[in-house]
């Protein structure tokens, strides 16, 4: 039964602590019937979210250059009674027939705010902190992470020689093999942009690492989405999404509390190097850039393309957006404590790669008003009693070349060229 927070916010937290019910039975008039029953049975999620002090949810990746880390849920919980004990023989999750708890690592975990799933995942540690006092108070500290922890413990178990094909048919043929079998029903992959090589993957590779070596030669998004699907977005997919979410300080809009901004040389490279396994290193230079502020190079090796010009379609790519500084809001916060219904909805349903607008007025100074629109690279909640703070990442996705009415290379309208 779901929680109702003071701000009328609806809280679900689901474990799956138990063990299995309506396990299909051999001649069970109630439980031998498969269109009711499954073979290994269903494991009903538990719902602990009346014992939760605290939630916090951590999920993305620190900036447009770093891989998105699994995503995180820590839940701190009462635990006076010590249910969330798995040595407590007389706890409602203790199975005498089997005698073990079924509060174990790996079970499945899913918050839910507001009807909208905002993290899945799986237990990976359980702490448990007592009172030295026998009577005292005692809490249980569960922490959670998404299916990036499985795939990072999972290796290709002979060398393979690919066929070439688009980045997104590489990640599912990964997935289809046998030694990773990630389920259909947790895959949400876009179709690729680029055509991978057939450059020989070594045995032991470890798939976590390699499927992120397409992401880069991509230059997209892969990550667990809020639903735990592997979710992966090809590199100019936030630059045509529609944007899903307006944020405003004038009271007008989504509110936000807390403003960030990024401004100077962290993000700035004006040559770009790039090179495939096998290929031939392909340069882009920005020189007008490197005469004001010196050469600054961003290097990609061995990345995973199939022929040299794609190599060079990402340098150039790289060089076009990141050879000037760059003023940009880089994480907001908002307060869904605060907000209505639908906007808390909005709020909780946003994504990686999701496209908002965001408005920020000045007393001071021209413009007095600056309107931007930018995508999501870091998401995170921090749920108490008294609050939900809903905190986002920002980048800014842009379009490298515009629109050119008869230009033979700009006037054609493809994944590189927009009408804005």
């Amino acid at each position: 039964m779901a929680t109702t927070m003071t701000w009328g916010e609806s809280i679900d937290l689901l474990m799956e602590l138990g063990f299995p019910v309506d396990v299909f039975t051999l001649d069970s008039a109630s439980d031998g019937v498969l269109d009711e029953d499954y073979l290994g049975g269903t494991l009903l999620g538990d719902d602990v979210s009346p014992y939760a002090q605290s939630i916090t949810v951590s999920r993305g990746r620190k900036d447009d250059f770093s891989d998105f880390d699994a995503g995180t849920l820590s839940v701190t919980l009462r635990n006076d009674d010590r249910r969330f004990d798995p040595t407590n023989t007389s706890g409602p999750y203790w199975n005498s027939t089997l005698g073990r708890s079924g509060l174990t690592p790996r079970r499945k975990v899913t918050l839910i705010c507001n009807g909208v799933t905002v993290f899945v995942g799986r237990i990976a540690d359980i702490d448990i902190e007592y009172d030295p006092n026998p009577t005292g108070t005692s809490t249980a500290v569960i922490t959670a992470v998404d299916d990036f922890s499985r795939l990072s413990t999972a290796f290709i178990n002979t060398d393979v020689t690919p066929t070439s094909q688009l980045s997104s048919a590489r990640i599912n043929a990964i997935l289809d093999r046998s030694e990773v079998a990630y389920p259909l029903a947790d895959r949400d992959i876009d179709t690729g942009l680029v055509t991978l090589g057939t450059q020989q993957i070594d045995a032991n590779t470890n798939v976590l690492t390699y499927l992120q070596q397409i992401g880069e030669t991509e230059w997209g998004l892969l990550f667990v989405n809020r639903q735990g699907q592997l979710a992966f977005r090809q590199r100019q997919t936030a630059v045509f999404a529609d944007v899903q979410a307006e944020f405003n300080d004038n009271g007008s809009d989504i509110p936000y509390q807390v403003l960030q901004v990024i401004y100077g040389s962290e993000f700035l490279y004006n040559q770009v190097q790039v090179q495939a396994e096998g290929g031939t290193l392909q340069t882009a230079d920005d020189a007008a850039s490197q005469a004001e502020y010196g050469v600054l190079t961003y290097a990609v090796k061995d990345a995973l393309f199939a022929a040299d010009a794609e190599a060079l379609d990402l340098a150039e790519y790289l060089r076009d957006t990141y050879s000037t500084p760059t003023f940009w809001f880089d994480e907001i916060a908002s307060p869904a404590n605060l907000l209505t219904g639908a906007q808390r909805t909005t709020l909780n349903s946003l994504d990686m790669g999701d496209q908002i607008q965001l408005t920020r007025h000045f007393p001071n100074g021209t413009p007095s008003t600056v309107t931007e629109v930018y995508a999501i690279e870091r998401l995170s909640h921090t749920i108490t009693a008294n609050n939900h703070l809903v905190s986002l990442g920002l980048y800014k996705p842009l379009v490298v070349y515009e629109f050119i009415l008869d230009d033979s290379l700009y006037g054609i309208l493809s994944a590189d060229n927009a009408l804005a």
